[in-house]
């Protein structure tokens, strides 16, 4: 039984974080919004950095909230009431045949991602096991939403379903998590104090969130050649350096790679690309995560973000057909991998926080836009086969990789490394605190 227990957690942590992180980055009923008007399509793939921004900040406050509370039967509590609502959103938006209410109902689908995402982070990234899955999931989830194809006339799904997530993996999340919440109804409470201050993590992340958001749109509404350019690279550095050094110990180096790592991905040519890459992007992924706990160097990460930036701005596309974009996408599965498993925060908030700058578009994605003659950049938020390549988006990502790459060096001068804190159990923790006493 309790091996079985242990299964069942591992599966929930996987595809819970799975199922949250495309709530957050992918709309709701993403076949439905292919066969609309352009104005339907417009209006709610324009509000989607928004959207995926809220849900950002709503997974790294719901998770603090948890972790400050130290109970794991009230945050499984949470993650099923979560799981449900998620699900009866889902279900009543097929109803919904406005404009207005299907982006409103795509806030909502983004929000209560975020908070699953956090919630079910707090639950199990004290065990390594379930943290692990948990990670795999995030990460994956972040990696194929960010490569999602614009809505067309012929794509008529995502990849992964009718909807995205499908509402068959929404019902499988919302079954498991009642029952790990029901094994975890007579577990002893065990509340356990942290000396660090824990709102830090939210602060960093809306910083973070906000401002990216911000200097992409302030961008893509202007539009006017290489000094705009300059200014909004550089603002996506420094604040990033600041957001950075607002978490305890070295734990910004995760927001820094994180956010090399997102202005990469924005410049990289995946699309087109051939259906069955899709599960190859998840092994990528795990051997990725593999690699990064044996052998774990934030700079060989961040210099890995920064190969593919290099490769996203020289990459030839003219008469490639899918194989440029299929080693694209491999890459950016395997390299989001890696950078996330050799850099684990501390904390375990701030683990969320590293997952969620990936959910906010980066500045590179305005770039890219530069010279299409839409108001906004909106259809860039999906990868579109028909969008021309524009290397300066490439540069531009290596530029946010180098000046990351200081941050970072910066950051572990001026910060001891400190040995992580027992995570692997609530009991673990407890023993820790007893014996620093």
């Amino acid at each position: 039984m309790r091996r079985l227990r242990d299964l069942v957690e591992v599966v929930t942590a996987f595809l819970a974080a799975a199922v949250a992180g495309l709530s957050v980055m992918m709309p709701v009923d993403f076949a439905r919004v292919s066969g609309t008007s352009a104005l339907h399509q417009y209006l709610l793939v324009v509000n989607v950095p928004r959207a995926d921004t809220a849900g950002a900040i709503s997974a790294v406050v719901a998770v603090v909230l948890a972790v400050s509370l130290g109970d794991t039967r009230l945050t499984w509590i949470a993650a099923a009431l979560t799981g449900v609502a998620l699900l009866a959103n889902a279900v009543l938006s097929r109803n919904l045949d406005t404009d207005l209410s299907l982006t409103t109902v795509n806030y909502i689908d983004s929000i209560f991602g975020g908070v699953l995402l956090g919630l079910i982070g707090a639950a199990v990234l004290r065990k390594r096991r379930t943290g692990t899955a948990f990670m795999l999931g995030a990460i994956a989830s972040a990696v194929l939403g960010d490569l999602t194809e614009l809505p067309s006339a012929d794509s008529t799904s995502s990849g992964l379903g009718n909807d995205s997530p499908p509402l068959w993996s929404i019902v499988v999340v919302v079954v498991l998590i009642i029952l790990s919440t029901c094994w975890h109804q007579r577990r002893r409470v065990e509340l356990v104090p942290d000396r660090d201050a824990p709102f830090g993590s939210v602060v960093a992340a809306a910083i973070i969130s906000g401002s990216t958001l911000l200097a992409a749109e302030w961008f893509a509404g202007h539009r006017v050649g290489t000094l705009p350019a300059i200014m909004a690279v550089a603002a996506t550095v420094l604040i990033t350096m600041m957001s950075a050094f607002i978490l305890t110990g070295r734990d910004g180096s995760i927001v820094l790679i994180g956010v090399a790592y997102a202005a990469a991905a924005s410049a990289i040519v995946a699309a087109p690309r051939p259906s069955w890459v899709l599960p190859i992007l998840l092994v990528a992924v795990a051997a990725g995560l593999w690699a990064g706990d044996r052998w774990r160097s934030p700079l060989a990460a961040i210099g890995l973000v920064g190969a593919l930036a290099f490769f996203a701005a020289v990459a030839p596309i003219s008469d490639t057909g899918q194989l440029v974009p299929s080693i694209g996408a491999v890459a950016l599965a395997a390299i989001a991998g890696y950078s996330y498993g050799a850099t684990p925060p501390r904390l375990i908030q701030n683990r969320v926080v590293g997952i969620a700058v990936l959910f906010v578009p980066s500045v590179v994605l305005a770039i890219r836009g530069a010279n299409d003659n839409l108001i906004g950049y909106s259809h860039l938020w999906y990868r579109s086969p028909a969008t021309e390549h524009n290397p300066v988006a490439g540069w531009a990502a290596l530029a946010i990789a180098g000046g990351c790459a200081l941050g970072l060096l910066r950051l572990r001068a001026v910060r001891p490394a400190t040995p992580p804190r027992p995570v692997n159990s609530l009991r673990a923790q407890r023993d820790s605190l007893v014996e620093d006493q």
